[in-house]
């Protein structure tokens, strides 16, 4: 082949090819995602949360759950709708198709609900469209926490300041406060002392909203001067809303404190956040939960949260800390560290067997070094694909390891063979490729054809292994590059003839012999007993038959 034949005449040519891909492929590796699995696995899902306080469950099932399922039912695209109705809330999970963008279904899904807003109930608040992948986790917890700061006080602090500076942050989908304890009046009403008075709570509750209000009144225009009139009966303390009037005798004001007891607290006490570490224990602490942008990476989107934290602290307030409670970055990187401990490992295995087999140090130099260019060069494909680092394709290199290392040793063996019967390293370099270029060009041809199918195939399990088609179907075509260009250079150069002399090698060669030569023995036994191999595959036959119909039956009676 003409590329082999330039290769062996011109080294540098090699060598040039072979460093363009190493340089091309550390260069878009750093710029690759990581996940943990392949983006896609999880289908679009778009949230609907809708708060209606103090509702019962059945009320909020009739007047907002249902509304809202009639008018998004024929959303384009729609895989399963999951509906929730609480007390105090609604919350409905729309899934949608794998196919389906999701900005596209989130925009159908906000104008569907647009249109029935007014139909719900006056009391409830305006419906919340969250998009984001399926399982709706948060990729990090973030503990704010002091031991001279209330909740309330963390709480304020942290929507006020912390919400907005994590929001900015690239790649973040959206913030959420864990434990929060919202600060408000809390008003609370003496049953004995309203009874006496002759109140209800409706009218405590009119009050309320009559009297504490401020309201435009319209504006006054002059030669000179514009002023805006505003209305201002908004009590701003808790002593002027004691006084705040609810019913009016002749002879007597009944006032909001003469029947209750006013004070600051909580919207509601069922809130908590809870983190704990040795250095700080039992401290009041409130969560900030960062939820990733649907397609982001989990871990670069840590890395950048990790460097926001730092600059925050700097600013923080006396007797404030804040902390990462718990980072789902660290499970995805200790899974994805483990497979490249495995890739090591398989690689220093090939090239331990290698050397067993052909006993010459110099030869193992030759798909030694074309593996980690294969390797490093299928990251160009990644990026070119635009596909991400996760644990399905680092397992599928772990795979490729000993597809693509086939095609260098193949070369580097037709090469030394002929070295062995007295050819120089360039002739037999020469002649040698020659011989099995057509073999290399053959067997990466049919295993494209065997890997590459994979990526037709729909729904999860077509999102699971395309990546994994296209990185090994890219890697092998690179190893066959690599095997018809570096190699054969390589063995021009490094490849001699040498006597096996190192004592394992010598060992182990004795021992492939004799294993050798009773793989011949028992082979010529088993041909020469044609009528018994007949049989025997009968049997096996039968017998996969009946495993197989077991197997269908047992499928069967667990309900298919």
């Amino acid at each position: 082949m003409y590329i082999t034949e330039v290769s062996i005449r011109r080294p540098v040519v090699s060598w040039v090819m072979s460093l363009i891909l190493i340089v091309f492929g550390l260069f878009v590796f750093w710029k690759l995602p990581v996940r943990e699995l392949p983006s896609g696995i999880q289908p679009p899902v778009v949230q609907i949360k809708v708060e209606y306080k103090s509702a019962s469950a059945p009320i909020i099932d009739e007047e907002v759950t249902q509304v809202i399922e009639d008018v998004i039912g024929g959303a384009e695209g729609i895989k399963n709708i999951d509906s929730k109705s609480e007390n105090g809330k609604s919350t409905i999970n729309i899934e949608f198709d794998t196919d389906i963008d999701l900005d596209n279904a989130a925009n159908d899904i906000r104008e569907r609900v647009a249109r029935v807003v007014d139909n719900l109930p006056s009391e409830s608040n305006s419906p919340q469209i969250l998009k984001q992948a399926a399982g709706f986790t948060t990729t990090m917890w973030i503990a704010l926490s002091s031991a001279s700061w209330s909740d309330l006080e963390l709480g304020d602090y942290a929507e006020r300041y912390l919400v907005d500076q994590f929001s900015s942050v690239k790649n973040v989908g959206r913030i959420r406060i864990g434990g929060l304890r919202e600060l408000s009046v809390r008003v609370w009403i003496n049953p004995i002392k309203l009874a006496a008075n002759n109140l209800t709570i409706q009218e405590v509750e009119n009050a309320l909203r009559n009297e504490n209000v401020s309201l435009p009144a319209g504006t006054l225009e002059s030669n000179n001067i514009d002023l805006t009139i505003n209305l201002d009966k908004s009590y701003n303390d808790l002593e002027q809303l004691k006084q705040l009037p609810i019913k009016k005798d002749k002879n007597n004001v009944v006032r909001l404190g003469d029947i209750s007891n006013i004070e600051f607290g909580p919207v509601s006490e069922k809130a908590l956040f809870r983190s704990q570490s040795k250095d700080a224990l039992n401290l009041k602490t409130v969560g900030i939960g960062i939820y990733a942008r649907s397609g982001a990476s989990t871990v670069e989107l840590s890395k950048e949260i990790k460097k926001r934290v730092k600059e925050i602290k700097k600013s923080l307030p006396e007797g404030l800390n804040l902390e990462i409670a718990f980072n789902r970055a660290n499970y995805i990187g200790a899974a994805i560290n483990e497979v490249y401990k495995t890739l090591i490992i398989a690689f220093i295995l090939v090239v331990l067997i290698i050397y067993l087999f052909l006993g010459n140090l110099k030869a193992v130099i030759v798909p030694a070094i074309a593996l980690p260019v294969s390797l490093i060069a299928t990251f160009l494909g990644l990026y070119l694909f635009d596909l991400s680092i996760n644990i399905f394709v680092l397992l599928s290199f772990i795979l490729a390891i000993g597809i693509i290392t086939d095609d260098s040793v193949i070369m580097t063996d037709a090469i030394y063979r002929r070295i062995e019967k007295g050819e120089s390293p360039l002739v037999a370099s020469y002649k040698g490729s020659k011989q099995i270029t057509f073999a290399i060009i053959a067997t990466t041809l049919i295993l494209i054809a065997v890997f590459l199918p994979l990526i037709f195939i729909e729904g999860i399990s077509g999102t699971l292994f395309k990546e994994t088609a296209i990185a090994l179907s890219f890697a092998i075509v690179v190893s066959s590059f690599v095997a018809l260009t570096l190699s054969p250079m390589l063995g021009s150069k490094f490849l001699n003839k040498k006597t096996k002399t190192n004592f394992f090698v010598i060992k182990f060669d004795k021992f492939f012999n004799n294993f050798l030569t009773f793989y011949k023995e028992t082979l010529k036994f088993w041909l020469d007993k044609k009528k018994n191999n007949i049989f025997i595959c009968y049997f096996y036959d039968c017998w996969f038959w009946i495993v197989i119909q077991f197997y269908k039956k047992r499928v069967a009676s667990n309900g298919g």
